[in-house]
């Protein structure tokens, strides 16, 4: 009659079980704890970066946060009040001011951004230009340093008139020098050996 217990059908004593080595497999495993602690990558990627923006906008307060003679009670109303929208974040940066390590939340967020990128299998980079680059000339950009790294590539892309033309890009802690300022650098130590 499909019955193991009697009374209970067998596809009711098969879900228990399964209940039950899941909840043994989430709980008591270092897989399980490890699926819990990183949720998604989505998710990271977006508290990081959420993180991120927060640790930029804070970071010019004009010393608001960093000031020892404003209270605690008055820096913990203003980030609540600029980071309304992203209670995680702002209860994580309420704690590094209760124990006053705020000064450690750039240090933070580089060693969140560079655990989630390990996580991704993603390098950031930083490409410098004399001109800011077209879409396409990102998009080229980007491409060339996934190929030179085969992983994939997250690059911010920034101005600097001095380099007069040509890229300066710091990528896995190498610095490619393809810019004219370069190029005059080292024509100049050239001559001067």
């Amino acid at each position: 009659r499909g019955e193991m217990i009697p009374g209970v059908r067998n596809y009711m004593v098969y879900m228990v079980i399964i209940v039950i080595v899941m909840y043994l497999l989430l709980r008591k495993t270092v897989f399980g704890r490890w699926i819990y602690a990183t949720g998604s990558n989505e998710e990271a990627s977006r508290q990081a970066e959420d993180l991120a923006q927060a640790a930029h906008a804070l970071g010019q307060s004009n010393g608001l946060l960093t000031d020892p003679g404003i209270p605690l009670v008055e820096k913990q109303k203003a980030v609540r009040a600029a980071l309304a929208q992203r209670p995680k974040v702002g209860a994580f940066i309420e704690v590094l001011l209760e124990a006053k390590r705020y000064k450690l939340l750039p240090q933070i967020v580089r060693q969140v951004e560079a655990l989630l990128d390990n996580r991704l299998g993603r390098v950031r980079a930083k490409v410098v230009s004399a001109k800011a680059l077209s879409a396409q000339q990102q998009m080229q950009t980007v491409r060339a340093l996934e190929n030179r790294y085969d992983k994939k590539v997250a690059a911010s892309f920034e101005t600097d008139p001095a380099l007069l033309g040509g890229l300066k890009i710091w990528c896995c802690g190498e610095l490619i020098d393809g810019s004219i300022q370069g190029e005059f650098a080292r024509l100049q130590e050239e001559l001067t050996k």
